[in-house]
């Protein structure tokens, strides 16, 4: 977004928001993005941060997507600017100083309720494109924490604008200074003239020509300045579905007219939100969690034939014991000092050549043998249980495919910091207390239902959430048998749950289910109470008891929903 559609925005926030609402709490949304849930005169809505493209900016917002994560920067602003009012929120850039930075500057007010003490806090949002940044900072602008690592401000230290040569305000520069801006070479407009930006440099070449006089050019660009400030609409020029510029003046160099036009600069943001960036992020990030944990499951089948070969190897040590009872049997045969005996099998009627550790006596030797056999046994059973194990954290990790896959917003898929993945990878799948906290808030009723209320889990740690926060005793736990699925979880404020209750709630939990386009898939339907975590499992890998199993055609979800 160049300079002046970001001033047209900011101006328009500052009318929309003159009411100073007050900050209910800070959400982390998907991508590098952020909101702010306000109490405003007409009800809650959110002033949402974001610096991917092409919506990189802020503005107001009925809903958001709200993701389970827990960043520093919105901890920090839980912890600090809660129940403060928002009361200014202006360009940080001073033009009058030939300052005309893209970065937003929002002044927070908290009253202390307890002493009534004044606390002023800001946070400052750089869209400055790829190096782009937002801060929150104290009253002496010293920052206290940051959403991302790429502007050089750093935690602790005082906030300086983005380094920038002072440039002309074109408000207040002359005709004549003006031309001889114009009389230079192109490239050095940009150096010399505030709000100056690629797009305004390409039409103003468009409209006045390539072999215009100076003079024509400053005609020209104080027509487009007048445009900028007058027209209230903002255009959205499109190529092949996909974003190419968002302007508050006519493109003539991409199209004679626009693709689309917005009322204002914050229904352009929210339609751009929504329609491309939204659904772009959406599918890279499936893409890469599926990688991750694909990547994942390649190394678990991996392990898994590493333990299928030692159980093929220790599955064949009878014939350990058999050597032994051989050397027991034929003791009085075996030279001391023999490297090797042969012996007649009586089982077999053959003979075999049983190798001999020439140090050992003839009955260290056997015991040598017995005591292999026993640990191949030993080893046999500590395979299987491992083989148990890793298809287990197999079949979990097919599930979280699944569900990456068929996810339909961002805050259905899985989101693993480095710490979390960290856990998950070492077996430690415990979080801290502050990361369980209001986890079961994140997690909404989906279908409400002849009083009954149906939530579906769309990731590992809803699914967790589902069964171990939200539901209680006498709810009920659904899940298709044997294939990837949801968590499916009745809930019943008044009566007994019915089985045309019970059937619903089998045919969503096929419905969200690897098994989706069969006719007839089993689910298995129990009590919320006989539903345990596995010890030591991942979020979402549970064992259940005092199950049924119901027969129902995940179609039928069409009738019911």
């Amino acid at each position: 977004m160049d300079y002046l559609t970001l001033r047209k925005h900011v101006a328009g926030l500052t009318k929309a928001l003159e009411d100073r609402p007050v900050i209910i709490r800070g959400i982390d949304l998907p991508g590098r993005s952020f909101s702010l849930r306000l109490k405003r005169r007409e009800g809650p809505s959110e002033l949402v941060f974001c610096l991917d493209a092409p919506a990189q900016s802020l503005w107001l917002a009925e809903t958001s997507c709200e993701i389970d994560r827990a960043s520093s920067l919105v901890r920090t602003i839980n912890r600090l600017l809660i129940n403060g009012r928002l009361t200014k929120i202006t360009l940080a850039g001073n033009e009058a100083e030939g300052r005309f930075d893209r970065v937003v500057k929002l002044q927070i007010t908290v009253i202390d309720s307890f002493f009534g003490n004044r606390s002023d806090f800001f946070i400052l949002a750089e869209f400055t494109g790829r190096i782009a940044d937002i801060f929150v900072c104290d009253s002496d602008m010293k920052i206290l924490d940051r959403l991302s690592r790429t502007s050089n401000n750093m935690i602790g230290a005082t906030y300086n604008l983005p380094d920038a040569t002072p440039t002309v305000d074109p408000g207040s520069v002359s005709d004549e200074e003006l031309c001889g801006i114009f009389a230079g070479p192109p490239e050095s407009w940009k150096n010399r003239l505030g709000v100056f930006s690629p797009q305004l440099e390409a039409e103003l070449a468009f409209r006045s020509g390539k072999s215009a006089s100076p003079s024509e050019r400053a005609a020209t660009f104080r027509s487009l300045l007048q445009e900028a400030v007058s027209d209230q609409q903002l255009s959205v020029y499109l190529k092949n579905g996909r974003c190419r510029a968002v302007s508050c003046f006519r493109l003539g160099h991409l199209a004679e007219q626009p693709d689309l036009n917005f009322a204002s600069v914050n229904d352009a943001l929210n339609w751009l939100e929504q329609s491309q960036t939204a659904p772009g992020r959406l599918k890279e990030t499936i893409k890469q969690v599926v990688a991750r944990f694909q990547r994942d499951l390649r190394q678990k089948q991996e392990l898994l034939e590493e333990q299928r070969q030692l159980h093929e190897k220790f599955s064949g040590a009878d014939h350990l014991q058999n050597l032994g009872n051989l050397l027991v049997a034929n003791i009085y045969r075996i030279r001391p000092g023999s490297k090797s005996v042969e012996l007649e099998d009586w089982q077999t009627g053959k003979s075999v050549l049983i190798e001999l550790d020439p140090t050992r006596t003839p009955a260290a030797n056997a015991t040598r043998y017995f005591n292999l056999y026993k640990k191949a046994r030993r080893g046999l059973v500590e395979v299987e249980k491992r083989i148990q194990a890793i298809q287990a954290e197999m079949a979990w990790l097919h599930e979280q495919i699944w569900l990456a896959e068929n996810a339909v917003s961002e805050a259905d898929l899985p989101c693993e910091d480095k710490k979390s993945r960290a856990r998950r990878n070492s077996g430690q799948t415990k979080e801290p207390a502050a990361g369980r906290k209001g986890r079961a808030a994140l997690v909404k009723p989906d279908f409400e239902i002849a009083g009954c209320r149906y939530y579906v889990g769309r990731n590992a740690r809803q699914n967790d959430v589902l069964t171990f926060q939200v539901a209680r005793r006498g709810d009920w736990w659904f899940h298709a048998n044997d294939v990837p699925g949801a968590h499916v979880i009745l809930k019943k404020a008044e009566g007994s749950v019915t089985e045309t209750d019970l059937w619903r709630g089998a045919v969503l939990a096929a419905w969200f289910s690897f098994a989706r386009n069969s006719s007839k898939v089993a689910v298995d339907a129990t009590e919320v109470g006989n539903v345990k975590r596995i010890p030591g499992g991942m979020p979402g890998r549970v064992s259940f008891t005092g199950q049924h199993t119901i027969l129902v055609n995940p179609a039928d979800q069409e009738k019911i929903v």
